[in-house]
């Protein structure tokens, strides 16, 4: 499917490149231009007036298409696809510019959106859609971050074929969450298939030892930055996984593994790390180079050029050099340089990047100017020549490191054409490998010439291998996690991955829905920073049901805000101020999304507070963590979350007629009270504010969801 996405994505380039809007008298299709145009009008509602209209054609070997668009500057624009042969309306897009203000809770449900999206495709495709099934998409399952940042549902169809699914063939519909307009549409299908008989296919028991037999799991280091072992530490940890490093598919007819390309090994090596480099100002830098654990910039060139696998010549000047520091979490850095030199229209470059505090050459990297004479000879350097010379170069600048790691094959396409070839090495320790710590390296194959290089090397305490969990416990846990199904699927073989797209149907058993690592310790299901992940984490709470607020709770709990303790969210149970303020927080989403940095609670409420303090939500002075939270207060953390703090501040231009107990709020809460009263947040019960009345959960959560969906 990938495969065919990429070349359909070439395809539209040279289309839109090669082709311009002009007259197509000749185009040799079933649809005209007339005909394309009153299709999609008709089908998709178009107007006849307020946009400029333009069209393109294109057509290969197995495609024609009319590309049709409707641009405004004020309506927006419309870009349509039509098959010229079929007249079926293949793609559709529509953006309107708007700037309506929207709450972050939409204002329609995703029901409603499936509702229209099913609506669309019955007019739009009726007879494919009769074939498909939807395959839950992952924007409204689990607490997910992502639902916040997104302006649409998405809804995807799967064509089903003799029951099985076919994921060569979809349709995909964006429904607007807030205006039930569809967003965009695609179809991707294709015709004249062979479907394997599925009454052959091998017993799904068997297909599963295959998949076993073929190493798909893997025990490995993988580097996290978050306290996975409650030692309260900041700093990167190793942690003993499986990871999956071989999902490829099983034939399902001959019971072979069906290999589509490299899949590389060791995902989620790296961990989920974040880019915290420091550059230091120019009198910092100065007064690190007098501090004796860094050595010097001179000292520094002079390491590079030692272990350079060429000369940089006198023709190149250094244009830059910088120290920074690699992270917060320690005292490691590292100097940057560049040399470069123009000569006519030919730009040379060279990088290198040494440890300030070892003097090992972490990466250099140098433009190549015999690549553009490369182009259609024939290599000079087979890849084991490549090889050597890179091993000769590796046992030459890293002796010690080298000698523990283990070369990590990567199959080459015979339709590669590039004129470098790569090669990775991974640390091993006790046979386990740690892919964080890592070489790789790059060789012109016409020339010989190492022109990449890279060190990745962590030195973290690596956790002891015992009382881990055997190979056999870990793929329970994969089957349990992942769906191990029948599935047909469009296949290229490896030597045919930049060909047009293939027609060859197999019947396969192939792993999905499984996008972690497995602790080699407990077992658990967990995902790349060390964080367990249940199967349905959308499993409302036990003690909300029949509570007057079990909606809102259940509401915010799907967009990550309300979490509780053991599996209960206590509604009845009065708020503290640390938790009050979390839930604040996480309800500026998408503005702001706090990742917990430990397993450590109390540090995990300083991470919230810090952002509503750097706010300006809660005040240093204000902050107390385990106190409950009356109306008032509450009323002042929300409005100055709004950014109202100023408008709310004018207390003699609001009146509280709408309270009886009007005289108990604080002058200085009046118009914080008074904004929330309007903006129909807080509004009281039967005309009291109850302005020191202390908060319960349950009522925090309907008065955030009435915060979210405030239209700003």
């Amino acid at each position: 499917m990938r495969k065919f996405l990429s070349f359909l994505l070439v395809s539209l380039l040279i289309f839109t490149v090669a082709i311009p809007s002009i007259g197509f008298a000749q185009t040799n299709s079933k649809i005209e231009l007339k005909q394309a145009i009153e299709i999609a009008k008709e089908k998709l509602n178009i107007p006849s007036s307020g946009y400029n209209f333009n069209s393109n054609y294109y057509e290969n070997d197995s495609n024609k298409t009319w590309y049709l668009t409707w641009s405004s500057s004020t309506n927006g624009n419309i870009n349509v696809s039509v098959d010229a042969d079929t007249g079926e309306i293949i793609s559709y897009n529509f953006y309107k510019p708007d700037n309506t203000p929207v709450s972050i809770i939409p204002k329609h449900t995703r029901e409603e959106a499936k509702e229209v999206a099913v609506n669309f495709l019955n007019k739009i495709v009726p007879e494919k859609f009769k074939e498909t099934k939807e395959q839950e998409t992952d924007d409204y399952t689990g607490l997910n971050p992502k639902i916040a940042y997104s302006t649409a549902y998405s809804f995807n169809f799967i064509r089903i074929v003799n029951g099985i699914p076919f994921q060569g063939n979809q349709i995909t519909v964006e429904v607007n969450k807030n205006t039930l307009d569809v967003q965009s549409y695609y179809l991707t299908w294709g015709s004249d298939y062979n479907f394997p008989d599925p009454k052959l296919a091998i017993s799904k028991d068997r297909a599963i030892q295959i998949y076993k037999d073929n190493n798909s799991l893997n025990l490995q280091y993988n580097l996290v930055y978050t306290d996975v072992y409650g030692n309260n530490e900041s700093t990167p940890q190793a942690i003993l996984v499986y990871s999956l490093v071989n999902n490829q598919p099983v034939d399902a007819i001959t019971g072979k593994i069906l290999y589509q390309g490299y899949y590389g090994p060791y995902i989620g090596g790296m961990g989920a790390k974040s880019d915290n480099s420091q550059v230091l100002s120019p009198q910092e830098q100065k007064a690190v180079d007098d501090v004796s654990m860094y050595i010097s910039k001179d000292k520094a060139i002079e390491l590079a050029k030692e272990k350079l696998p060429f000369t940089i010549g006198s023709e190149y000047s250094l244009s830059s050099s910088n120290l920074y520091k690699d992270n917060s979490y320690s005292n490691s850095a590292t100097w940057n340089f560049s040399w470069t030199y123009t000569e006519g229209n030919n730009y040379n470059y060279i990088s290198a990047a040494v440890d300030a505090t070892t003097g090992e050459l972490k990466t250099f990297y140098r433009n190549d100017s015999n690549e553009n004479n490369a182009q259609g000879k024939t290599p000079k350097y087979t890849k084991d020549q490549l090889k050597s010379i890179a091993e000769d170069y590796l046992n030459k600048i890293q002796p010690e490191k080298f000698k523990q790691m283990e070369y990590q094959d990567v199959p080459i396409s015979v339709y590669d054409n590039s004129p470098y070839t790569s090669f990775n090495y991974i640390y091993k320790v006790n046979g386990i490998p740690c892919p964080f710590d890592s070489i790789n390296i790059g060789i012109n194959k016409y020339t010989g010439d190492i022109i990449t290089y890279n060190l990745s090397w962590t030195d973290v305490k690596l956790p002891d291998n015992k009382n881990i969990i055997g190979l056999d416990d870990a793929y329970k846990t994969l089957f349990n996690n992942g769906d191990f199904q029948l599935s047909y699927i469009i296949y290229y073989a490896p030597d045919k991955v930049y060909q047009p797209p293939s027609k060859d149907i197999r019947l396969v058993y192939q792993l999905t829905n499984f996008n972690g690592l497995i602790d080699a310790n407990s077992g658990a299901y967990i995902d790349y920073s060390g964080k367990p992940i249940l199967k349905n984490e959308n499993t409302q709470f036990t003690d909300i049901v029949g509570n007057w607020a079990e909606k809102d709770i259940l509401l915010l709990s799907k967009y990550g805000i309300a979490d509780g303790k053991n599996g209960k969210y206590m509604p009845n149970d009065y708020i503290l101020q640390k938790d009050f303020i979390k839930m604040l927080v996480k309800s500026l989403q998408p503005n702001n999304v706090i990742i917990p940095l430990t397993s450590n609670e109390d540090e995990n409420y300083d991470n919230y507070y810090n952002v509503a303090i750097n706010s300006k939500i809660i005040t240093e002075n204000e902050k107390k963590p385990d106190s409950k939270v009356t109306r008032q207060d509450a009323a002042k953390f929300i409005v100055r979350s709004l950014n109202l703090k100023y408008i709310a501040d004018l207390n003699s231009i609001y009146t509280l007629d709408y309270y009886k107990d009007a005289d108990k709020i604080e002058d200085s809460s009046k118009g914080y009270v008074a904004i929330l009263y309007g903006l129909n947040i807080m509004t009281g019960n039967n005309g009291y504010f109850n302005p020191d009345e202390n908060l319960t959960r349950a009522q925090v959560a309907s008065i955030l969801v009435r915060y979210l969906r405030v239209e700003k």
